[in-house]
């Protein structure tokens, strides 16, 4: 391959639109490293791993936890994790079914890198490994292109709204806080005239029971239902504090994996950079933020 080829494939791979999509993905060596067309994905879920062929598979099903990726889609190629370190060439057969659309595609794959994943992945997958598609036929490329462009139009009008709140809450910051506190008070109003309801119901419910059930007085059966309702208040109490404590760990988990991958798109955006558009980012950064205090005071 000459270098105007492989400069022109880099090029290529890297204004290529990509998406981060949740897939399922199976993928298996090819002995010999001939790409197959079309790909015999017959044995592809084994539960049993032929050495021979070098089969792998993540995750195995829908059903357990944690067991979707997120991976790095283009029509050119994906990036994915796993927990197997593979070598830059290795031919791979890969099934990928994309979850928002139950899109399934079938493909072969070169290996391009393979490098240290996310830390922050628990060192579940601990590889993360490049390919680039070999043999995408026209009818998947059209369809990963239609799937793709819709993601990005949904990505776009999702970015579009935010930096609209964002420019309202930098316009007028006091009136975004006095909207939002008003609304705040609102919704907590509603909630807790809607729980005091329930509660009255659930009060006068269990009255009528208990009193035409065991035939109490009126002292005895409101000591009753006062005592069951602890319970129920106790019991509740207890099985959100054994919740919590993993809602929180998932919760750290999944924000401390958006920063990282945050901040890694960042750094490498930043490291495509030249010299003289890092200035204009900078300036124009300065210049704004200046401008907005200004004006502020």
């Amino acid at each position: 391959m000459s270098a105007n080829t492989g400069n022109q494939n880099k090029i290529n791979r890297r204004t290529a639109l990509r998406i981060y999509e949740s897939v399922n993905l199976f993928y298996r060596k090819i002995p010999g490293g001939q790409p197959q067309n079309p790909p015999d994905f017959g044995d592809l879920l084994d539960t049993d791993p032929n050495p021979t062929y070098g089969l792998a598979s993540l995750p195995v099903s829908e059903s357990v936890e944690n067991d979707t990726l997120q991976a790095n889609l283009s029509t050119g190629g994906i990036a994915f994790t796993t927990d197997e370190a593979l070598l830059a060439g290795d031919r791979l057969m890969l099934r990928i079914l994309l979850l928002s659309s139950l899109t399934t595609i079938n493909v072969c794959g070169e290996v391009a890198y393979c490098k240290p994943s996310n830390p922050y992945e628990d060192d579940r997958y601990p590889f993360t490994v490049g390919a680039r598609f070999v043999n995408l036929s026209d009818a998947d490329s059209e369809l990963l292109r239609q799937h793709i462009e819709r993601h990005n139009r949904r990505r776009i009008a999702v970015n579009l709204i935010g930096a609209a709140g964002l420019s309202t809450v930098l316009t007028a910051p006091d009136l975004v806080w006095g909207l939002l506190v008003g609304l705040f008070h609102h919704l907590l109003e509603v909630v807790l005239h809607f729980a005091h309801l329930l509660f009255e119901y659930l009060e006068l419910g269990l009255d009528h029971v208990i009193e035409h059930t065991f035939h109490t007085d009126t002292h005895e059966t409101q000591i009753i239902v006062f005592y069951i309702l602890v319970s129920f208040a106790v019991l509740a109490l207890y099985l959100l504090g054994r919740k919590i404590p993993a809602w929180y760990r998932s919760a750290s988990k999944a924000m401390l994996l958006y920063v990282s991958r945050k901040k890694s798109s960042l750094l490498y955006f930043w490291g495509q950079q030249s010299p003289v558009d890092k200035c204009k980012i900078v300036g124009v950064g300065s210049a704004a933020l200046i401008a907005y205090w200004y004006l502020a005071i």
